[in-house]
């Protein structure tokens, strides 16, 4: 064969094989190059079960009809809505194996709960509150059972907002961090002597203990002023904790103006910045650091109602028992990686986050309420309750 056209043949079977390959690889990338191909020929079954006997009551069974059924994909973040049968059943073709959180929820009507109670309740739920994370899989697992239980009352108080990475434009600057709760409940909160703590893990030690089944472990505890009634918080108003309550602008243009905060940690054993005219939150225990820390890109904190004699040395750690804590947020800087949480599911199903370093983003609950009422969602899943803002938002929303 002649070279040019040994040529000509090399570089039309070097284009027919890109062809190939580009068609292949179209089947399964879409523009943002995730997988779109479906397993089409599998039908996925949520069944949702009753415990509180609500529907044997009214119905005769434990099957849970007529509830809402919503889903997201951890890997790939796509979300699903589908409704449960009068078999308490909901199908679902079309969507890949995965991991994905899971929200069920069945609104009681009026006229139901009377017959089941005798009063017309009006704000009752059956929710999945024990399983909100579920593998489906083709292969395996193509059904999944979902228990489902009255709705507590839940923390009036929550984790509304953390700023954690710093801004923008200001080399390794980091003292402008945030943490912020909200008042969602229609009575005054009051804060004092709520503790604020930083959950403790450390990769470097092979510790996490996202597995203990009662406590949370703590390095860094601190509560809110007061002896009992000093600082109330009204229905609907935030409390801002300012790592340092400055201006940060002054030395971060793209920062945030924190010198009005609710309050500021201040560690008054370490070089610290204090602003007279913030009170200053109490430390209990930080066994590092000259100032609050909390992570930049991936961290986890928990609010508790509980009094600091109850705190059970743990080595250099304190324990606070799941019962006190009123709400926890983890955050991480990819939050598909659940297999690396360390908060327990019971707390936060998952996480919020996937902010870098640097960036000047935060995490902030995602509002539901309508009208002049502010309503934070929480689901205790921070994947699903949390969206992140390009700048943050303290002492407001």
């Amino acid at each position: 064969m002649r070279r040019e056209n040994l040529i000509k043949h090399s570089v039309f079977i070097s284009l027919l094989v890109l062809s190939i390959v580009s068609l292949k690889c179209d089947n399964f990338l879409n523009v943002d190059n995730k997988p779109f191909v479906t397993e089409r020929n599998v039908v996925f079954k949520i069944i949702l079960t009753d415990n509180s006997n609500f529907m044997q009551t009214l119905y005769g069974t434990d099957r849970v009809k007529n509830a809402s059924v919503k889903l997201k994909s951890n890997m790939l973040g796509w979300e699903y809505s589908v409704t449960t049968d009068s078999n308490g059943v909901a199908e679902i073709s079309g969507i890949l194996s995965d991991s994905y959180f899971i929200s069920a929820e069945r609104k009681m009507q009026p006229e139901e709960m009377k017959i089941i109670s005798g009063v017309e309740a009006a704000s009752v739920r059956l929710v999945n509150s024990k399983k909100r994370i579920v593998e489906l899989s083709a292969g395996k697992n193509p059904a999944v059972e979902i228990p489902m239980d009255v709705e507590s009352s839940g923390s009036s108080l929550v984790i509304s907002e953390i700023y954690a990475c710093g801004p923008t434009g200001a080399g390794l600057y980091y003292h402008d961090k945030y943490v912020e709760v909200f008042n969602q409940s229609d009575s005054v909160i009051y804060l004092d002597s709520l503790m604020v703590a930083v959950v403790f893990s450390s990769s470097y030690l092979g510790l996490n203990y996202r597995d203990d089944p009662a406590y949370v472990h703590s390095k860094s505890i601190w509560i809110f002023p007061g002896s009992g009634k000093e600082y109330p918080l009204m229905p609907g108003e935030f409390a801002l904790c300012a790592e340092d309550a400055i201006d940060h602008r002054m030395n971060a243009p793209n920062s945030v103006d924190l010198s009005k905060a609710n309050f500021e940690f201040y560690k008054d054993d370490a070089p610290d910045v204090d602003n007279p005219a913030v009170p200053n939150m109490i430390k209990i225990y930080q066994d590092a650091g000259n100032d609050w820390l909390i992570g930049g890109e991936r961290g986890a904190i928990v609010i508790a109602r509980l009094n600091v004699k109850e705190l059970i040395p743990y080595g250099d750690e304190f324990l606070i028992p799941y019962t006190s804590i009123l709400d926890g947020v983890e955050y991480m800087s990819d939050p598909t990686k659940i297999a690396d949480k360390i908060l327990n599911e019971s707390i936060d199903a998952s996480a919020a986050g996937g902010i870098q370093f640097y960036t000047g983003k935060s995490m902030e609950r995602i509002m539901i309420g309508t009208g002049e009422k502010i309503l934070l969602k929480d689901d205790n899943n921070s994947t699903v309750d949390f969206k992140r803002n390009e700048h943050p938002t303290p002492g407001y929303y």
